[in-house]
């Protein structure tokens, strides 16, 4: 059924290595960029209950004429979310990178993610605990809210479709089908619906999911959530409205995350949480002796008082937070720390070209340091939410979370997202197989990491000194 190794496509532009697995839209391989010579996957349209394929040619025709005009519309549709899919640029998705039309059917190209899918990891090594389930839950709520905030829904959400990459981050994967939506029309492609038993939500089982919605993909990310802490796949939502019960979930589950799962898998749609920000606010449902947090908002404190006198070089102030290097107190291009500041393309040292050369931008050695040494809180200066980052000397830095640009599109900034706002802010470090690839700082209410993101948006910049 699936091409054998050492096909060559495109010319001999792309090598298969190895199949990899096959769905109800097509195989999937590992494979090679022979001129690059860098490992990518290749997902190929092959409709398995349709199609045939000629062992000699690698030629792929349908089985039967009736079917041909389905298939036809299909293969036409796995094209344009191909090509959808190359506009999407976050961390925590997939690239897609080419995608072209051979042996009478369409493939197109993307990322090799060195790792293993969710559903594996629990296979092999059980359920996993709260804190490490929620960072990747919280990972994959990201990439949703983007998927969302596109008019798009993913309909395929599940361990499977989720893999963890070398950095141990979550990357989610298999948009085949998912559905662009018109705000005025309703859905505007058409696919064969994902119903993965367990994962599936009542409406997606019964064809209704016409209206963009996402707490479609809500109930699938809840009932994966489920699967991670308990390491049982979730009964189908048809029993769950016949009036059985999930499982409990494990006694040291906290319960906040048992009402965020128990929200997300609510029979009826509208009772679910509507949007990915309500979902993770259930997490943030925390109560103190001194005061308590609205769900989904940080507490506001006052602006950080460092304790050690502001130092300056060339004009700027730094402090010192016990690590290598020394921490500049606002952005580039902003007066004051609880500014975001000007957002940057990517190319040169744009600290050392505007602050003189003793100021420069960090690297991904630079990040890792400052997330594995300071301790780390989210809040609100100046009505700016951001993190408030403390080194092991008591001085603090604050980091405000100001979206990103795209061209001249501000995306996950103040008064974008309400109660979820993102920051991302570039390195100097460039992945070492990709020069269109450069690592930079993730902030997100939910959790900070260092990952890597496309040349091509703007972002903020944090500057240092030796």
């Amino acid at each position: 059924m699936h091409l054998p190794n050492d096909t060559l496509l495109q010319g001999g532009k792309y090598k298969i290595i190895r199949f990899i697995n096959s769905g109800g839209f097509g195989c999937t391989y590992e494979a090679e960029h022979v001129m690059l010579e860098m490992r990518i996957a290749i997902k190929e349209f092959f409709i398995k209950d349709f199609c045939n394929r000629d062992e000699k040619t690698a030629h792929v025709t349908v089985g039967t004429q009736s079917k041909k005009g389905l298939v036809d519309k299909l293969r036409r549709k796995f094209i344009d979310e191909a090509k959808a899919l190359f506009r999407l640029q976050h961390p925590n998705i997939v690239r897609v990178t080419d995608v072209f039309e051979e042996n009478g059917t369409a493939y197109f190209v993307m990322d090799y993610i060195e790792g293993h899918s969710l559903s594996e990891i629990v296979n092999q090594e059980g359920p996993l605990s709260e804190e490490r389930a929620l960072k990747y839950i919280r990972q994959t709520a990201d990439a949703l809210q983007y998927v969302h905030e596109h008019n798009r829904l993913h309909l395929d959400v599940k361990p499977g479709n989720i893999m963890i990459n070398s950095q141990d981050n979550a990357i989610l994967v298999d948009f085949g089908a998912s559905k662009q939506y018109d705000e005025e029309d309703g859905e505007n492609t058409s696919t064969l619906l994902g119903k993965t038993p367990g994962y599936a939500p009542l409406e997606q089982i019964g064809n209704d999911v016409v209206k963009f919605m996402p707490a479609t993909d809500i109930y699938a990310l809840g009932a994966t959530l489920y699967k991670l802490l308990s390491g049982v796949t979730p009964i189908s939502a048809n029993l769950l409205a016949s009036g059985e019960e999930l499982e409990p979930l494990p006694t040291h589950v906290s319960e906040a995350t048992r009402k965020a799962v128990n929200a997300a898998m609510q029979i009826n749609k509208k009772k679910r949480p509507q949007t990915i920000s309500e979902f993770i606010s259930i997490f943030n449902d925390i109560q103190t002796n001194e005061e308590v947090t609205v769900i989904g908002v940080p507490n506001r404190t006052k602006p950080i008082a460092e304790k050690e006198e502001k130092k300056q070089i060339n004009g700027h102030d730094y402090i010192d937070l016990g690590l290598s290097v020394k921490w500049a107190t606002c952005n580039l291009g902003a007066s004051r720390s609880t500014e975001p500041g000007n957002y940057y393309p990517y190319g040169g040292d744009w600290a050392h070209e505007e602050w003189g050369a003793t100021w420069r931008m960090p690297t991904e050695k630079d990040f890792l340091e400052l997330k594995k040494e300071c301790k780390w809180e989210w809040t609100v200066q100046d009505e700016l939410e951001g993190y408030k980052v403390t080194g092991s000397n008591g001085n603090s830095i604050f980091l405000p979370a100001g979206g990103y640009r795209n061209e001249l599109t501000m995306y996950c900034s103040k008064n974008f997202i309400i109660n979820q706002k993102i920051g991302y802010y570039w390195s100097i470090s460039t992945l070492a197989n990709d020069s269109e690839r450069a690592y930079y700082l993730h902030l997100h209410s939910s959790y900070y990491g260092v990952n890597w993101n496309f040349k091509t948006i703007r972002q903020n910049i944090r500057a240092v000194t030796d």
